[in-house]
């Protein structure tokens, strides 16, 4: 005959007095972790570097949108890539127009709904960022738009697309472990070199 083997001890669920002060030492553990990470090293240099590059980020996303100098200067120069053909006009759009102009830039630009070709010795508008004086945009004399530099457009891209991962990142941990805080630096790292190097 076969002993019967002792059962599993029934568990005693935690009276509210101890579940409260479990809860409490739990959340002590997890504040006195933050608190160690945030005295190391590696925050204290890390952090800071990731804020630096999130406002040059966001100075560059802002230079294409709003804020960037003028500089005057003519064309020497235009050659005109057509586009589709417009039935009103019964001609064809300007697609992108490489201008060449008498302060020595070479710049390729995307144009819409432009129909006149941009002649020799017109006024031409150039806008720059403030600090590393990169073209991002220009404006015509006989047209009121904007038109952005060729790589104007994968800039605002890759610099929209860092800050956006990296605020959903930040949302998400606060930077508060190793692997946030170096992909975020890698992420807006590279953002800042592509805008700064290109």
């Amino acid at each position: 005959m076969q002993e019967e083997k002792p059962g599993r001890k029934s568990r005693i669920p935690l009276s509210p007095e101890e579940l409260y002060y479990f809860k409490k030492i739990k959340q002590l553990n997890e504040i006195k972790k933050i608190e160690d990470f945030k005295a190391t090293l590696f925050y204290k240099i890390i952090n800071p570097i990731n804020i630096a590059l999130a406002g040059l980020l966001s100075y560059c996303f802002l230079s294409i949108l709003m804020f960037c100098q003028w500089q005057t200067t003519y064309i020497t120069k235009a050659e005109c890539s057509y586009g589709a053909y417009d039935e009103v006009r019964q001609q064809r759009t300007i697609s992108e127009i490489k201008i060449n102009s008498t302060s020595g830039e070479y710049i390729p630009v995307k144009t819409r709904n432009l129909f006149r070709e941009p002649k020799a010795n017109e006024v031409l508008n150039i806008g720059r960022d403030f600090i590393f004086h990169k073209i991002l945009k220009v404006r015509l004399k006989y047209d009121d738009r904007t038109f952005w530099h060729i790589f104007t457009y994968p800039i605002f891209t890759i610099c929209s697309f860092a800050l956006g991962l990296g605020l959903f990142i930040y949302k998400v941990n606060k930077h508060l472990s190793v692997d946030g805080l170096l992909t975020v630096f890698a992420l807006f790292l590279l953002a800042a070199a592509y805008f700064i190097l290109i």
